[in-house]
Formats: C-alpha cells, sequence, structure tokens
C-alpha cells in the first residue's frame, strides 16, 4: 500500500487587498447578513448546514460558496442575484439548493436576473412552480450556468430545469436530469432546457414534457435556430400529448426566418423513448445549420422536419454504460474522431469526438467494457465527497493485480494518473487527491470521475470538487 500526501496551499495571491472572508455563522448569523455586509471582491463563507431563507444578491461581485460543498450545505429557499452590474466575479458555488417541503409557488430556485453571474458547482433540484423554470430561471441575463446537477424539478408550464430567453449566457457542463413539466391540458413543454445562447457540454437525460390534449415540445431541450449548441448527450427524455406522442424527446427548435444563423454539432440525440429524436419546425434549413451529429434509436422517428447532415452517424453511440448512468464512450463507439474537423480539438490533441465527454486516448487503454476474468476487487466511493482540498480514494484487491488509477474530467479529459499499470498486492490500497493535476494546478470546482483498471476489469464512481 502506497499513501500519497500533500500540504494544501492556500492562494491568496490573486486576491485584491481589499478582499474579505466573511463566516456564516460565525461571523454572521444568516447568509443573508453576510452578503449585506460584504462589499465587491468579498467571500462570503458558508459553514455546512442547513438554512432556512431567501438569500439575494443585489447589485455586487462577491463569491458566496459553501465551505464544504453542497452535500453538507443547504439552503432551503430561493437564490436571487440581480443588478445591471452584477458580471463574471459574482459567483454562487456549492450549495444543495433544494424546494421540498418548501412553499416556491410562482417563483424559482435560483432566479438571475440582469447581469452575468456564474452559477457553478450547486445541486439544484425538488422544485415545483406554476410557470417557468423550477430550478433555475435568466430574465434577460447572460449569466454563465456551469457544472451544476439540476434535477427533479416540476414546472406546470416550460423549462423545468433551466429557463431562460432566446439569447441568454452560457450553459456547459450541467447534468440536467429527472425534471418534469405539465399539468393543465394545455400546458407542459420544455423538460430539461428551454434557452437560447451556448449550450455545450451537458448530459440532458430523462426529463418528460407532458400535456393532456396537444403535443408537448422539447424534452431534453427546446430552443431556436440562432442557438450554438453543440457536444451535447441527449438520452432518455419524453415529449408526449394528444396520442401519446409529442414533438422531440430529444430536441425541439424553430428557426423563422433570415438572421438567426445558429448551429447544432457533435451532438449525441438517441434513445429517447417518445416524441422522436429531433423535431424542427423551420421555414428554410439556409438559417441555421446541424450536422456532425449522432441521432440514434429514438421513438417514432429520429428526424422530423429535417434532414440528416451530411456528416451525421447513424449507430449506437456505444456508451460505457447507460442503463446505469454513465454516458461515456468506450473505444469502439462511432462518436471518436468524427466530430466537425473545424471545431477545436479533444483536450488528448485529436479530433473533437462527438457528444458531451470524450474518449481520452492519451491514456492508451481501449477496453470494450467486457471483463476478461473473476477479478475480485472493490473501488468504493470517495471520502468526503463533495470534497474541499483533498479526498480519499480506495479499493480493495483480492491478489496481486495489474493496476491504473484515472481521475478524469466531466469532459473525459485524464487529470492525472494516480497509479499508472503497477503490479499491486493484495488488500486495501488507499490515494489521497488534493484537487490537483498532473502539473500540479489545482482544478476546478465541477464533477470528476475517478477509474480503476485492475488486470482488464475496469469500475469507475463520480466525486464532486468544490472549493
Amino acid at each position: 500500500m502506497r499513501t500519497s500526501i500533500t500540504c494544501l496551499v492556500v492562494l491568496v495571491a490573486a486576491m485584491p487587498a481589499s478582499a474579505r472572508i466573511l463566516n456564516v455563522p460565525a461571523d454572521y448569523p444568516t447568509i443573508q447578513a453576510g452578503i449585506d455586509a460584504s462589499v465587491n471582491g468579498d467571500t462570503v463563507l458558508v459553514a455546512p448546514g442547513e438554512y432556512d431563507e431567501n438569500p439575494i444578491i443585489q447589485d455586487k461581485n462577491i463569491l458566496l460558496t459553501s465551505a464544504e460543498g453542497p452535500t453538507n450545505t443547504r439552503i432551503n429557499g430561493q437564490v436571487k442575484i440581480y443588478g445591471l452590474s452584477v458580471d463574471t466575479t459574482c459567483v454562487l458555488r456549492g450549495f444543495r439548493i433544494d424546494g421540498q417541503g418548501y412553499d416556491q409557488w410562482l417563483d424559482n430556485l435560483v432566479r438571475i436576473q440582469y447581469g452575468s453571474p456564474i452559477i457553478w458547482g450547486n445541486i439544484i433540484e425538488s422544485n415545483i412552480n406554476y410557470y417557468w423554470g423550477a430550478g433555475v430561471m435568466l430574465d434577460s441575463s447572460m449569466a454563465i450556468i456551469r457544472g451544476n446537477i439540476i434535477r427533479d424539478n416540476w414546472s406546470w408550464q416550460m423549462g423545468a430545469g433551466i429557463a431562460a430567453s432566446w439569447r441568454s449566457g452560457i450553459k456547459e457542463g450541467n447534468v440536467v436530469s429527472g425534471n418534469h413539466t405539465g399539468y393543465l391540458p394545455e400546458w407542459g413543454d420544455a423538460a430539461g432546457i428551454q434557452a437560447g445562447g451556448v449550450i455545450r457540454y451537458n448530459l440532458i437525460i430523462d426529463n418528460a414534457a407532458a400535456r393532456i390534449i396537444y403535443y408537448a415540445t422539447g424534452g431534453g431541450l427546446h430552443t431556436s435556430g440562432a442557438a450554438q449548441v453543440y457536444n451535447n448527450t441527449i438520452v432518455g427524455n419524453i415529449a408526449s400529448g394528444q396520442g401519446g406522442h409529442g414533438k422531440g424527446g430529444g430536441i425541439y427548435f424553430s428557426a423563422r426566418g433570415p438572421g438567426w444563423n445558429g448551429f447544432f454539432k457533435n451532438n449525441i440525440v438517441a434513445f429517447n423513448p417518445r416524441g422522436g429524436g429531433v423535431w424542427a419546425d423551420i421555414d428554410d434549413s439556409a438559417y441555421f445549420v446541424w450536422d456532425y451529429n449522432l441521432v440514434f434509436g429514438n421513438d417514432t422517428a429520429d428526424y422530423i422536419g429535417i434532414e440528416p447532415g451530411p456528416h451525421d452517424v447513424h449507430n449506437d453511440p456505444l456508451f460505457v454504460d447507460r442503463f446505469s448512468g454513465d454516458y461515456r464512450l468506450l473505444s469502439n463507439s462511432p462518436c471518436i474522431d468524427v466530430g466537425d474537423p473545424t471545431m477545436p480539438l479533444d483536450p488528448d490533441s485529436t479530433r473533437a469526438d462527438i457528444g458531451a465527454y470524450y474518449f481520452d486516448q492519451s491514456v492508451g487503454i481501449h477496453d470494450d467494457g467486457t471483463p476478461s476474468g473473476p477479478y475480485d476487487f472493490s473501488l468504493r466511493q470517495n471520502y468526503p465527497n463533495p470534497f474541499n482540498g483533498q479526498t480519499v480514494i480506495s479499493y480493495y484487491l483480492d491478489k496481486q493485480s495489474t493496476v491504473s488509477l484515472f481521475i478524469f474530467s466531466i469532459t473525459g479529459h485524464l487529470v492525472l494518473a494516480l497509479v499508472n499499470k503497477e503490479i499491486q498486492e493484495a488488500g486495501e490500497h488507499k490515494y489521497i487527491w488534493e484537487g490537483r493535476d498532473a502539473n500540479g494546478k489545482a482544478v476546478s470546482t465541477g464533477i470528476y470521475f475517478y477509474e480503476l483498471y485492475v488486470n482488464a476489469s475496469r469500475e469507475s464512481k463520480a466525486m464532486i470538487m468544490i472549493k
């Protein structure tokens, strides 16, 4: 057994000289009291616990963050950020924002009005509202919604996960799952994301838009031909309605007249069980670009109202295990190296893959997912999780084995090889990861996978890093 331990270095040099850390509840009894006492550049640092309040950030650029991540820090209420002076130095990070048991009627869990804050690394879940955006609502905002888990929200009308205006900000690297829309016969569209702007690297799964009559639109994503939609994985979503099938279980989008000029590239739209894969309501396909997508195995039809792109792929994407929620690509996936060659290369310097998670060819392990022998090993959940600073990854081997242990980002980039093809003895093995990559640079807040290879077998788990 070998344990790697590195001291945690606190980086303060980049902070403004006047920046302060305001601790809740040690210095201020509530989150709102800490916000009220803050000025631009300050950090409001919230200790673990449950907070029954509705914090508001108005015209301030501060970091509002938890100390130990969303598993241990819960806000039972709405968080609102608004003001024209709010920019990307205003950050909301590391909370579980929960609507369960809280009367949020006519409101949203996270509401952003004007400005361009960053909403990063939160769990936003279990809210119900009458209208739009039970999870996240962007009102005339260019916010960046990054690396969040947005799940199990229900809006009676539209956009249960994320709702926004057509040309709003960036939605990237989120997991949007299990959100629902629909109540009265004429309501129920856009269960996962209803938005425009830039929509990239998101996993959009198992969302459902439903109407009793008419046709629900956009189970996974409801957008327009003006959006820039690329490298998303959209699986298992439903659009239902009169007769049982709606419009666009995976994606519904419209494009009306010149001036849209958006594009849809490098997306996986597969295995959406009701409403078809892609449903386009368009006047002329010249108003946007659709190409280099994989569309496969959707109910009713893969394409409705639109022709496949000349470089589209029509095969099973070959996920590691979609039935257990692992949507990374196997080494023989048809998505590898077939994305738009004019778009940026994957981090392993190969041509862009299709989907939210690319296959890292620099690792040098090519596994088809089928174990070649009866090996007995167990990979344990890291602790703590989520974590800030460092976390422990451990596993057990029943006999001497060749072992590799890798950490990947949510996009599939190899962050660090903790172990690389080492022969290890039977027994317990434990490693400490300090949240740094192979160059010693601190990684950002987000979702990471750690993956254990034992001889020809593989197992992986997810963890959340909160800074």
